[in-house]
């Protein structure tokens, strides 16, 4: 389960790196792939915590 851990934690911040990229591009085309990778990225991340939820709760 650390290994699920730390991967939501590198990918939040893989979120907040393609925020402030998307944030800054001045491409509409730039702006709209880093808004899809933002929102792939969220998905990953609820999966992972739900997966997580998951184990925690076959342990208890």
């Amino acid at each position: 389960m650390k290994d699920m851990l730390e991967h939501v934690a590198t990918l939040r911040e893989q979120i907040g790196k393609c925020e402030r990229l998307r944030d800054e591009a001045k491409s509409p085309i730039k702006r709209a792939a880093f808004d899809r990778v933002v929102a792939h990225y969220r998905i990953l991340v609820s999966e992972l915590e739900n997966a997580i939820a998951q184990a925690k709760a076959e342990n208890e």
